[in-house]
């Protein structure tokens, strides 16, 4: 992941054991499409990224295990990126 790159946040696991239940999670309680923009750099080896429903901090763990795909590399020249 870097700066200008659209992500897409994998879906959450159903609730087996508890059909009824509903997962409380960022994405979920927000309703999103989990499509997201990285934004910028953030702690921790991560970036911030705009999701339709807010901010919200991923690692890069997170795309190590597969929670989360590039799926649209930032195509701008190399010099165009670097002026953000």
């Amino acid at each position: 992941m870097k700066i200008g790159d659209l992500v897409e946040v994998k879906g959450c696991p159903p609730f087996v054991e508890i059909p009824t239940k509903k997962c409380g999670c960022f994405f979920c309680t927000g309703k999103s499409n989990r499509i997201g923009y990285v934004i910028s750099v953030a702690p921790r080896d991560g970036f911030q990224v705009m999701f339709d429903c807010g901010a919200f901090q991923l690692d890069a763990i997170d795309e190590a295990v597969g929670g989360v795909e590039v799926i649209d590399i930032d195509q701008r020249a190399p010099e165009v990126r670097s002026e953000r």
